[in-house]
Order: C-alpha cells, then structure tokens, then sequence
C-alpha cells in the first residue's frame, strides 16, 4: 500500500525503484491519490517514468498555480499533468501494465456519498487514466472527475490507507510505504467553515473533510498493530521530510528520491525475511498522496 503526499512521493518513488532494481514485486498493489500515478509505473515496470514525471512537474511553471486556484480553484493543472505530461510525454506502457500479474487497486471517493469507491478493472487505457486522475482530484484544489455516473475526487479521502480493500481480499502481510515519519499526527483541519462554503450542498463530503484526521490517525493505529503482530512492514521517512505537498525544488526532490532509496535498500534483508513466510499471500500498500 502506497501512501500519498503529492510531491512528497518522490520518496515513494525511490523507494519502488529499488523494488524494480531488486526485482521485487507483489501480487496486489493498492493506492490513491498520487500514489496511484506513481504505482501504476510500478506495475509497468516502467522504472524512470515517475522521476520523470515528477521533474517535469517541479520545472513547468504551469503546473502549480496560486494564481489559478484563486481563479478556478485548481491549484494543478490536471489537463496539463494528466493529458500532457502522463499521457503523451512520458505515457504509461498500457500493454505492459495490462499484462501484469500484480492486481492494482485505485481507491476514489464518491463527492455524493462520502463513500470509498475502488476499482482494480481497467478495460481501456482511458478507464485507467481517468481513475487516476480522479483519485489524485484533492477537493477545492482541483475539479471531481466524472466516471460511469459517479463524480469522483481523492481517494485519500474517504479512505487516507487504503489497507481494508486487501485485507478483504484475504491478504495476510503488506508492505506499507509511508510519506509521513513514525511520529506524524494528523491534526484537525481549520478549513471547516471554508468546506461548509463550499461544498454546501455535499453533507456527506463535508463530514468526511472534517473528520478525516480521525480515520487517518485511527488507521496508522489498526497498521502499528498489525506491525507487532507481523502482518504489516513500513516502510517510512526517520524524519519529516523536507518538502511540501506542492514541493517543486529539484534538489529536494532528488534529496527525496535518493532518501526512499536508501532507506528501501537498508531494510531488505528485513522485508525479505517478513516476505518468506508469506509466499504469494502479500500485498504492497501504497498510501494517500493528498495525505
């Protein structure tokens, strides 16, 4: 399970490069939110398209705008990202990706319901793209995404650790690769009377908004214990890292990537005894983006 954290994640992408370069792969990779850009390269096996990515992000001025979140409220240009940079510059290798073995689950959140929405069907390149951006959609900083009838954003939402979906699929272990340091808290948000605004008409929503410290602290608690009881291996930063969700320094961005490296490549002996018993009965958590 991959967490998110926008820019945050190119700690995660170091982190999968090395899985790559180690030839390290799963039978089931959930995410959302950027995590689930990232994890489909992971799947691809396409091992330079996520730096890519991310270092063509952090050096297009287009890309993160304050100017364009005042006006459109759109802090990412999602048609520049997703159509542009994803799709046509550095596009994901669909047929690759298609004939992987591993199963890759997107969490979204349904604007209407509050309710978590997981897919891990991808008929056509263009279902699979439109997910992913759906689920990396963070409410008021970018438009929902609208998908067989359902308007979706983040899944990191309704759901920040997308862990139950393979729980429920009768996974026993998973690796968790986390964008926070063990002693992160997630704080009550200070947007409420902002959420309330905006989304006036989207109740559900705005519970979710304004609760989500809670669901995010109470799963990294239900992952601490399945952690002691070995059911879980994280994978995370020692220390905050020094980069923001919005975060376009290169030096910061290499210093993230080389950080998830490094830490990856000093814990696999310890990943691959916590990996021995368990056979094929394991997963890769990929946590939220947006968290």
């Amino acid at each position: 399970m991959l967490e998110g954290g926008g820019m945050r994640c190119a700690f995660t992408v170091g982190v999968l490069d090395y899985f790559l370069d180690q030839q390290i792969e799963f039978p089931s990779v959930a995410t959302a939110s950027a995590g689930a850009l990232i994890g489909s390269s992971y799947i691809a096996k396409q091992r330079d398209r996520n730096t890519n990515l991310l270092g063509a992000i952090g050096k297009n001025r287009g890309t993160i705008s304050l100017i364009r979140l005042l006006q459109k409220r759109e802090l990412f240009s999602m048609d520049l990202i997703f159509e542009k940079l994803a799709n046509q510059t550095f596009p994901l290798a669909y047929q690759s990706f298609s004939q992987a073995s591993s199963r890759f689950v997107v969490g979204t959140t349904d604007i209407n319901t509050g309710k978590p929405v997981f897919y891990d069907r991808f008929d056509k390149q263009k279902d699979l793209s439109t997910i992913i951006r759906a689920s990396c959609s963070l409410p008021v900083l970018a438009p929902s995404v609208d998908y067989n009838g359902k308007q979706l954003i983040d899944g990191g939402v309704a759901d920040p650790i997308p862990i139950t979906p393979l729980v429920e699929q009768g996974l026993k272990k998973h690796v968790v690769i986390l964008t926070r340091d063990k002693n992160y808290v997630k704080k009550p948000t200070r947007l409420n009377w902002f959420y309330k605004h905006v989304f006036k008409n989207k109740p559900e929503l705005i519970k979710l908004l304004r609760n989500r410290h809670l669901r995010y602290n109470e799963t990294m608690k239900k992952l601490r214990t399945m952690e002691a009881r070995n059911e879980a291996f994280i994978i995370q930063p020692e220390k905050p890292l020094d980069a923001s969700r919005i975060e376009k320094s290169h030096r910061k961005l290499e210093a993230l990537y080389y950080q998830g490296y490094q830490v990856a490549k000093e814990k696999h002996h310890a990943l691959l005894h916590f990996l021995d018993s368990s056979g094929k009965n394991a997963s890769l958590a990929e946590k939220n983006l947006s968290s």
